[in-house]
């Protein structure tokens, strides 16, 4: 009888012991595997190239596109095909029917990218809200100000899905707009152009960012967007 207490009461003492420890270890690796996600924060490059393909209007259409992600994420989308930073930007130094052929060569296997949307330049002080800017002194018959730009977008990278949402005001005038201490050259984005990472699939799930972008459609229908920011991951778990 003396032999089973005593057994009976050193089992109750480890399990007074192991169970906590073990509840500790459990707590413990799963703080760590949110510390692991936050550690993965950094600042990423997302250079692409977008085709659209507008509506009669060209207020709306829907975008293919190519991507390569550098920094906190390495990633790729659509087979872009250069190589340095100076083949990328190659197409936007050259005009006409060369800059266009060229910038089609950016993309081996352009991916469906998502839609967007185009609202005209409203008239100057039509939204006493906000100060819009517009070309100073332009009549009725004068192309003024900069269209706005919406888009949700999707990056399918090798890795999993990168939900995107960009926004920008682009200059679809002929003349520069003067905007604060910029010019805006015609058929480029202003200084305020952002975009945001929403979330994603596989190694992106739980996925958020934000930062900047710019925009250069002189080789419109092909679209030249450099983007920088950071990303970061939320949730218990990711790959």
């Amino acid at each position: 009888m003396r032999k089973k207490a005593l057994s009976a009461g050193l089992a109750a003492v480890a399990a007074a012991v192991l169970v906590p420890l073990m509840l500790f270890q459990v707590t413990t690796a799963s703080a760590a595997g949110k510390t692991r996600l936050h550690d993965q924060a950094g600042t990423v490059t997302i250079q692409s190239w977008v085709y659209a393909v507008p509506s009669e209007n060209v207020l709306s259409g829907t975008l293919w596109g190519c991507a390569k992600i550098s920094g906190a994420i390495v990633d790729e989308s659509g087979g872009p095909t250069w190589t340095s930073d100076a083949r990328y930007a190659a197409p936007t130094q050259m005009t006409g029917t060369a800059a266009m052929s060229a910038a089609s060569r950016e993309c081996a296997n352009k991916e469906p990218v998502g839609g967007f949307v185009h609202v005209p330049p409203p008239e100057p002080g039509q939204y006493p809200f906000a100060e819009y800017t517009a070309t100073p002194n332009a009549t009725a018959e004068t192309e003024t100000g900069l269209t706005s730009l919406y888009s949700d977008q999707t990056i399918a990278g090798q890795k999993g899905d990168i939900y995107l949402t960009i926004a920008s005001t682009y200059n679809f005038t002929t003349n520069p707009i003067q905007v604060g201490n910029v010019k805006v050259q015609p058929m480029t984005t202003a200084p305020g152009a952002t975009w945001v990472i929403t979330g994603g699939t596989g190694a992106y799930t739980g996925l958020q960012g934000s930062g900047t972008w710019f925009g250069n459609a002189t080789t419109f229908p092909w679209i030249y967007r450099p983007g920088t920011g950071k990303v970061w991951w939320t949730g218990d778990s990711a790959s």
